[in-house]
């Protein structure tokens, strides 16, 4: 009642009221404006104590997709291969040829063993090969040989470290029959003789916790035709590795004595020689590869000479890897001491002048130095089936060997050695190819190339040498191998007085073939130099087209 009453009084008071009207005056239309204003901020904002989060949830919707691409199914592996049990430790081989006969070898082998192993090899080549004369057409002169070999070895693992033991002989009975056949020559006459014994004895330590120096010790000797040429050899060495760094030190020394027999005399100046060296290296991980950095000191007390040398030849190579067992590059340069004995250069060229006979003349021994060597290489592995390495290289080599026909010998079939300075320039490459399982195949090429100092001609030393190695297996019954092997401009002349011999160039094929008629038996043919016609060393031109026929046994 009381709200009723109050409503009542207020509706009485406003009628009550005259609230009159007033006149305006319109002079214009009326255009209302919108006053200017500056914007604060283009996404307005919600400031409130309440944050509403959204919740989104994303969801793969499979669908399947059929595609064009068809893959061919991987065939299960398979493994061939003969048990632990049943490997045979012992080797027996032997066959004939048109040139030589008998052929024979044994291999003996200790069985598999962990700490120690030893093994015995023996074998056995006679051959009555003759050959056609360059000097005469229509003459034959004997050019069989003799080939011997005994060697043994024997490795023993003990807690602290492992010891190996080698020795060896080689005997090497040939005709140098690179002679006028108009001197009606005896075969005895011209009989030449290598014969090789060396022996040696070596310890490394073992370091199962890598953070001790590893030693390693080496003592080698070996003598040349029965007292003609001795050599007595001790190396010794320590590594350890600390953090990235690896630091080495070596010592080596070589003492060399010649005239201990009474079939030749030496001349007193030219008996004795002893070399020692020092060589400190160090090695460390470096920008993904190795730097290595070290030095050979040597102390030289040469043939004819009363002085002893020093000499220094530094060592700084580097290794990059751009990807793990894929792609590596190297470079560096490096220097040493290579030295010219009897036994090395009669391993190159077995017709020089020999120290068991007079031959009228006597080799002059010279160390050829290294006095450097820039090189840069690399290794590329091309998946699983192609590997491809190649090296380039440029040095300077003081006294460098070469061999020449000494007219001054008694036979003229006899070769000399000579020595110049000299800039070489080298370049080797090599591809190996997996075919697939069953074949192979290898191409090698080199290319050299040498700038002499004051000789007016050298040979022997190719220009271009190439070689192709293909391997094919046949059912794993029957594996072939072909060689082509060739060596081009194998004759240089400096001047057009030079006297250089003219020697052909060389492309040759050999070719083998096995048949595996079990895991201990199997059967062999082998034919080598089957194109033939050329001479390896002047006045020697190469034994003919050679088959072999073989057979091995394995118990």
């Amino acid at each position: 009642l009381f709200h009723l009453m109050l409503i009542m009084f207020i509706a009485s008071a406003q009628t009550e009221k005259d609230l009159g009207f007033q006149e305006v005056q319109v002079i214009d239309s009326f255009i209302p404006v919108v006053p200017s204003a500056d914007k604060l901020m283009d996404i307005p904002q919600l400031v409130d104590t309440i944050k509403l989060n959204k919740n989104i949830i994303y969801s793969p919707l499979d669908k399947y997709l059929k595609g064009r691409l068809k893959l061919n199914s991987i065939k299960a592996a398979t493994i061939k291969g003969e048990p632990l049990s049943n490997l045979y430790k012992s080797y027996i081989y032997g066959g004939f040829g048109n040139m030589s006969m008998p052929t024979s070898k044994i291999h003996i082998n200790s069985d598999r063993n962990k700490t120690l192993s030893y093994a015995l090899m023996l074998s056995y080549k006679k051959s009555y090969a003759d050959v056609k004369s360059i000097f005469d057409d229509n003459q034959k002169v004997s050019a069989s040989f003799r080939e011997t070999d005994f060697s043994a070895f024997l490795k023993k693992d003990f807690e602290p470290g492992i010891i190996n033991a080698f020795i060896s002989r080689q005997g090497n009975m040939f005709r140098a029959y690179g002679y006028n056949p108009s001197l009606n020559l005896s075969k005895e006459s011209v009989e030449e003789y290598w014969g090789y014994s060396k022996a040696s004895i070596s310890f490394q330590s073992k370091n199962k916790y890598n953070n001790k120096p590893l030693y390693y010790a080496k003592l080698f000797a070996y003598d040349l035709n029965e007292k003609i040429e001795n050599s007595l050899s001790l190396f010794l060495s320590a590594k350890q590795k600390i953090g990235l760094n690896e630091y080495n030190v070596g010592l080596e020394i070589d003492y060399e004595v010649n005239n201990l027999s009474d079939k030749y005399v030496f001349a007193d100046s030219l008996v004795k020689e002893l070399i020692i060296n020092i060589n400190p290296s160090f090695k460390r991980e470096l920008w993904s590869g190795n730097l290595n950095f070290g030095f050979d000191l040597v102390s030289i007390d040469a043939r004819d000479s009363s002085n002893i040398k020093l000499a220094a030849f530094p060592q700084l190579t580097y290794d990059y890897i751009f990807s793990e067992n894929n792609l590596s590059a190297s470079f560096g340069i490096t220097s040493g001491l290579d030295k010219n004995t009897y036994w090395s250069l009669s391993k190159k060229n077995p017709f020089v002048l020999n120290a068991l006979t007079n031959d009228g003349d006597g080799l002059n021994l010279i160390n050829s130095k290294v006095l450097y060597d820039f090189y840069i290489g690399m290794n590329a592995y091309l998946g699983n089936d192609i590997h491809y390495s190649s090296n380039l290289s440029y040095s300077s080599v003081q006294d460098m060997s070469f061999f020449e026909l000494d007219l001054s010998s008694i036979y003229q079939n006899k070769f000399k050695v000579v020595y110049d300075d000299v800039r070489y320039l080298q370049w080797s490459s090599k591809l190996d190819f997996k075919i697939n399982r069953r074949s192979n195949l290898s191409i090698a090429l080199n290319y050299h190339k040498y700038n002499v100092d004051s000789l007016r001609n050298y040979a022997y030393k190719p220009m271009l040498t190439s070689k192709l190695e293909y391997n094919y297996n046949i059912g794993d019954k029957i594996f072939t191998q072909l060689d082509i092997m060739s060596a081009f401009k194998r004759s240089t002349a400096i001047d057009s007085s030079s006297l250089a011999p003219i020697l052909n160039d060389i492309i040759d094929v050999n070719l083998s073939l096995e048949y595996k008629y079990s895991a201990i038996f199997s059967a062999y043919l082998k034919a080598e130099n089957l194109i033939g016609g050329y001479q390896i060393w002047q006045n020697y031109p190469v034994l003919g087209p050679q088959v072999f026929f073989g057979l091995s046994f394995r118990f």
